[in-house]
């Protein structure tokens, strides 16, 4: 048989076939590579490898019976307009940021405990909505579509629970109906502050494919909003870069701050990653509250004293954004923080059950009723009671992602291609090391306990890295392999590595004892912590379910809105001196349960001294004047700034501020009393910043 082509003219035909082939699509791939460049020190491992045990099972457990699997118990939007099984239209961008949150909150938290009721509804609000994809390859709603250079953010949220449906289940349809989506939409649907978070789903899809279309796309997105001034807001790079407060909605802080990070990742460039690191230093310095989130009511404030709160979706979005931080440079520090949100600020804001959440919540909270919002934003309203859907809708929805992302960032890949357990949690890891399957189990009661203990069982002896973390915190920490204490000084703030030749049977303990220690805060505030925990006092709690009304038509009677109120005294100071404070308290462990974010299961606790103030009660008033968002005019734009002179009458209640150093020495009683202190995510009533009693 003869050759029809020789083979120089193979190759020409070859070359030609392939230039036809680009061309057929709006915008050609530039190139491809199999090794996309990665710059970071550590990478998440796909969702399914990792398995949650002990309390944080029992606390997704929880999310699946309670809001996570049912959030249409909460009323709009979560019951109607959305991501749905058809792309439902809507005169508002608002239900697709909203129900976005839920779907990936929802579809992470049921790859994590196996779930089909979780998988089953996520997936209805996914599949369906690719499947009605036109020539225009636009995912969404027609509403969506139609407004030009607007509401593309939304996408960023909805993406992401794409992103996770596309690496636990390999659907290739999933990652191209994405990235069609970005490479026929016009870069300056992105122009806008938010709009541009799809900067962290564009990159991302890079990553799973290799064309560099992406990549310049989202570069492109960056740069023009922070290198050639098309927009001066506080959460551009020059204003991160600039360590100085600023006013800016919190969650749009959160959610920009990270981007700078996510192209590091994708470019090794500092002129990145520096805006992002300035941005969370900028959090530290001004704005980080005691639980671990920075202030949001809605926006940041400062100081951040003992009323001062934040929204839920802050939790969300800042533990979410320094996960790509403690990406792109293994700095310890950031899995710290992350912990501390998660430890503290995550259950603190939500009933252990899940079935009930504040939209604001803060350190001091003494009575959350209907009126009880002490904050600026709003004052006197309902933002700050335990409810399903009592304020506004993002937070209801938001709230399902917290801990599912955290677990599912527990175990990341180290740059040796090994294994690291960035952060702590009773948890297993499954996977593939150097071809042989390996599978690691973290046994641990942590942050309840100091010990955290792992067990290796290859499939085979095999040689890996092994990266773990000596939290900041911890002085004194101490490694046991194979129940020798290792001779290395292990320094607080650090990751370390153990090489090895790993075989069944191997087991690396942790030690990581916790010492107290008091934190200091505006006015004169002081708060105890002891290791990554917050400890409040423990407030009696009177909860009052509220029957399901016109005032509280977004609740059930499975799934209430709640008055709750103070049923012991709350008015003390604490008689400590930080001098030898281990000395002067007592650390009580209870018996053990999975369920420890319940003020009557608490795990453990502290007996403090403290005197109480006398005349320290809760403010009563009649006439408030709260703030809230309105549009004004500058220089020709609609700009949404917040205005303070809005008033109401009624009957209020709030928690007060901090009294003062005379008010204190006034009324402080002398006789010295034995508190009991909790952590801080099991007290949902919660005197958190004390005064300090005259000595």
């Amino acid at each position: 048989m003869k050759k029809i082509f020789t083979k120089p003219t193979q190759i020409i035909f070859l070359i030609v076939l392939s230039i036809l082939y680009a061309c057929s699509e709006k915008k050609n791939t530039e190139t491809f590579s199999e090794e996309i460049p990665y710059y970071g020190e550590f990478k998440q491992v796909p969702v399914k490898e990792i398995k949650p045990n002990g309390w944080l099972r029992r606390y997704l457990l929880n999310q699946r019976n309670g809001l996570t699997g049912h959030l249409e118990e909460a009323g709009y939007p979560f019951n109607a307009a959305g991501w749905g099984k058809k792309v439902a239209d809507s005169s508002s961008w608002w239900p697709y940021e909203q129900t976005g949150y839920w779907i990936d909150g929802m579809i992470t938290a049921g790859y994590l405990l196996n779930d089909s009721l979780l998988l089953g509804k996520a997936k209805d609000k996914i599949y369906p909505v690719l499947k009605e994809t036109g020539s225009d390859h636009f995912i969404g709603p027609n509403y969506l579509k139609k407004r030009k250079n607007k509401h593309r953010w939304v996408h960023t949220v909805y993406f992401r629970a794409l992103m996770r449906e596309y690496v636990a289940s390999g659907d290739q349809m999933i990652l191209q109906k994405m990235k069609n989506f970005y490479l026929y939409q016009d870069e300056k649907n992105f122009y806008e502050i938010r709009d541009q978070l799809n900067i962290e789903n564009i990159l991302w899809i890079y990553q799973q494919t290799g064309d560099t279309t992406l990549y310049k796309l989202a570069a492109g997105i960056y740069d023009k909003i922070n290198y050639q001034g098309l927009l001066d807001r506080p959460v551009t790079a020059s204003s991160f870069l600039k360590l100085e407060p600023v006013y800016e909605h919190g969650v749009t802080y959160n959610e920009a701050a990270k981007l700078g990070a996510i192209l590091y990742l994708n470019n090794g460039d500092k002129k990145y990653l520096d805006p992002s690191v300035a941005a969370y230093d900028k959090i530290d310095k001004y704005y980080m509250m005691v639980d671990g989130v920075n202030v949001s009511s809605e926006h940041l404030r400062t100081p951040p004293h003992s009323l001062q709160t934040h929204e839920t979706c802050d939790i969300a979005d800042f533990s979410w954004s320094l996960g790509y931080l403690l990406m792109a440079t293994g700095d310890a520090t950031y899995a710290d923080k992350i912990e501390k949100a998660i430890f503290n600020a995550a259950p603190g804001s939500v009933t252990s059950d899940f079935k009930a959440l504040q939209y604001l919540s803060g350190p001091n909270q003494v009575i959350l009723d209907s009126t009880s919002n002490h904050n600026k934003f709003f004052k006197g309203n309902t933002a700050m009671m335990f409810g399903p859907n009592q304020f506004t809708e993002c937070c209801p929805g938001n709230v399902n992602r917290i801990m599912p992302n955290y677990v599912s960032r527990l175990w990341m890949k180290n740059k040796d291609k090994g294994i690291a357990a960035v952060m702590y949690g009773p948890s297993e890891w499954n996977g593939i090391i150097h071809g042989v399957n390996v599978d690691i189990k973290q046994d641990t009661r942590y942050p309840f306990s100091d010990d955290i203990t792992f067990e290796f069982s290859p499939e085979t002896a095999v040689d890996f890295s092994f990266t773990f973390r000596i939290p900041a915190w911890c002085k004194e920490a101490e490694v046991k392999i194979n129940g020798e204490i290792s001779e290395t000084v292990y320094e607080p703030g650090k990751y370390y590595s153990i090489n090895r030749n790993f075989e069944t049977g191997d087991r690396i303990t942790l030690i990581l004892p916790q010492k107290a220690r008091l934190s200091n805060w505006p006015n004169g505030g002081v708060a105890l912590e002891r290791g990554p925990l917050v400890y409040s006092l423990k407030i009696n709690e009177n909860w009052q379910a509220l029957e399901p009304d016109k005032n509280n038509p977004r609740s059930t009677s499975s799934f209430p809105a709640y008055h709750l109120y103070p049923k012991s005294d709350w008015n003390y100071a604490l008689a400590l001196k930080e001098n030898n404070l281990e000395s002067q308290i007592k650390v009580i462990y209870h018996k053990w349960n999975n369920d420890p974010w319940n003020t009557d299961t608490a795990p453990i606790s502290i007996k403090v001294p403290a005197k109480k103030i006398n005349q320290w009660k809760i403010i009563n008033k009649d006439t408030v004047f709260y703030a809230m968002n309105t549009p004004i005019q500058e220089n020709g734009k609609t700009i949404w700034r917040e205005k303070s002179d809005f008033q109401k009458k009624g009957q209020f209640s709030f928690t007060p501020a901090l009294p003062s150093a005379d008010f204190i020495q006034q009324n402080v009683n002398e006789q010295l009393e034995e508190i009991i202190l909790i952590p801080y995510g099991s007290a949902k009533l919660r005197m958190t910043i004390f005064p300090i009693a005259p000595q």
